[in-house]
């Protein structure tokens, strides 16, 4: 009996970690190829593209909140995902899908549209699936095994859009050339993303388990497994989350996780390419290094998530997270001191510092947020909408800042992306590290 339990319990957590694949497979495509496919493939100024980006986060940022209250104020969790995934299929397949024969300014109005059709699916799909976490969660060891399988599932993703790109492109008329004539091949896919997270989401619905069989299954469990262990207990006085000082703490670690991730996965191939066009190394050597970098950043990322998964009960949140930061710090500081280009092994090194800093850092925030919501009883969306608003915001205005403060022209700083993935990312990294000394202090 104990081990048929045991099997359903793995089964549950598996289909959980369907439920946003959809998203991480939007996600991927939506940071590392849209800016360019509206910029080469459509051929929109990059300024009506950066808008055009700009406009997406600053809704799906404004969305979040709402959906936060929404969803804890219906409880009907799972029927909010299935109206994010559909607004966000929809959204998102018609992003890559019309093929404007001009660009007046009511066909860039129609495709704002799109996006902020696309970006409010993605937050209620997000913060509906990260809502289920505390409510099906038995213990501690259930959240950590959840957070683990998502974030598997996220780097998976990411792997997956870049195959699937490469094998698609690969087979486009000028090999060494991308252009409108490519159109076909951004819709084609776009498609094949939609198909495999709508079949993603099919499992996620039929493998959760119903609101009253979760609600019955977390009143077994004694009291003693679900003590908080972590020093997230709010004070007694505290009616409302954001009235303690712990969910600003815990939505700036995973702040800093989520900035200092896209802030590499931006910026490293622009930084291998101006260091590129210095060095000895170019051609097909370059092509090659910005291929295979993120990759590593990827593969790296994915074991660590699995190795998460069966970490020794003593390393607790805290200290994953902690030493997610010192390897980022590491890394930052080995950009800086500019050893990358005397030795290839040593480019590969970093990507797989920055790779398990990133999983470590994402994985145990997350964890920690789980754990806030549980021991507190607050509702769960409102709380993860609030974590990842931070996110959202901020790393929109980060990444515009970085864009204006670029030299025109480009030699005038030769150290530019350099300089992003140190100091930029080492400061980051480092109010990570600040919002997890004060945890422990808690004041409210």
């Amino acid at each position: 009996m104990a081990h048929q339990e045991r099997r359903c319990d793995w089964a549950q957590k598996l289909c959980y970690g369907m439920g946003h694949v959809y998203n991480d497979l939007c996600a991927a495509m939506w940071f590392s190829y849209t800016l360019f496919y509206l910029q080469i493939v459509l051929q929109m100024e990059a300024k009506t593209a950066g808008t055009l980006i700009m406009t997406g986060q600053i809704v799906d940022s404004l969305a979040t909140p709402i959906v936060g209250w929404a969803v804890d104020r219906t409880g009907a969790r799972r029927a909010w995902h299935l109206a994010g995934t559909l607004a966000a299929s929809v959204g998102f397949s018609l992003i890559y899908c019309l093929k404007p024969t001009t660009l007046s300014t009511s066909v860039l109005i129609g495709y704002g549209f799109v996006i902020g059709l696309f970006q409010i699916g993605w937050a209620v799909t997000q913060i509906s699936h990260l809502s289920i976490i505390p409510e099906i969660a038995t213990t501690h060891k259930y959240t950590s095994d959840l957070t683990a399988i998502r974030y598997t599932a996220t780097v998976c993703c990411s792997i997956a859009v870049y195959l699937i790109t490469l094998f698609v492109l690969k087979n486009g008329n000028d090999v060494n050339d991308i252009g409108p004539g490519d159109f076909y091949k951004f819709k084609e896919i776009a498609l094949i993303i939609t198909l495999m997270g709508l079949f993603s989401s099919l499992l996620f619905y039929c493998g959760t388990f119903s609101k009253e069989e979760r609600n019955k299954e977390y009143e077994s469990i004694p009291a003693s497994e679900s003590e908080d262990s972590s020093g997230l207990v709010a004070n007694e006085d505290v009616t409302h989350f954001l009235k303690s000082s712990i969910i600003y703490k815990v939505s700036l670690m995973y702040m800093a996780s989520r900035l200092f991730t896209t802030l590499t996965l931006i910026y490293i191939p622009l930084y291998l390419d101006e260091k590129g066009a210095g060095s000895e190394d170019t051609g097909d050597g370059i092509r090659r290094t910005i291929a295979s970098v993120p990759l590593v950043c990827f593969v790296a990322s994915f074991l660590t998530s699995i190795i998460l998964k069966f970490r020794i009960r003593r390393c607790g949140d805290k200290v994953v997270y902690l030493s997610g930061i010192i390897l980022a710090l590491i890394g930052s500081v080995w950009i800086k001191m500019g050893f990358l280009f005397r030795s290839g092994s040593q480019l590969y090194v970093i990507a797989s510092l920055i790779g398990v800093s990133g999983s470590a850092t994402m994985v145990s925030s997350l964890c920690l947020t789980a754990e806030f919501v549980k021991v507190n009883g607050y509702g769960g969306a409102s709380v993860y909408s609030t974590v990842t608003f931070t996110d959202k915001l901020i790393t929109g205005g980060v990444v515009l800042l970085v864009q204006n403060l670029q030299c025109t022209p480009k030699d005038l700083c030769p150290h530019f992306y350099e300089d992003v993935l140190s100091y930029v990312c080492a400061i980051v990294t480092l109010i990570g590290l600040a919002s997890l000394a004060t945890l422990h202090c808690r004041s409210n």
